[in-house]
C-alpha cells in the first residue's frame, strides 16, 4: 500500500469524513487527522472516535486518494 494511504505510525489505512461540515482524511487507530482544505492536523474527541469505531462496517467507507 502506498505511504500517503496508510498512518505511518501504525499502519492502518487513512480513511476520510465529514466532521462537521470539514472533510478530514486520517487514522482511527492514532486519531490524527488533516483537514484538506488546509492540511492542518488535529485530533477529534474521544466520544467522536468512539462513535466511528462503533460504525465497523455497517458502513461503507471510501479509501482516501
Amino acid at each position: 500500500m502506498n505511504e500517503d494511504r496508510k498512518c505511518l505510525r501504525c499502519g492502518l489505512p487513512f480513511i476520510e469524513i465529514d466532521a462537521y461540515g470539514e472533510r478530514l482524511r486520517g487514522c482511527l487507530g492514532c486519531n490524527r487527522w488533516q483537514v484538506l482544505m488546509t492540511r492542518e492536523w488535529r485530533q477529534l474527541p474521544e466520544d467522536d472516535i468512539a462513535a466511528l469505531r462503533g460504525m465497523g462496517s455497517s458502513q461503507r467507507w471510501r479509501r482516501s486518494t
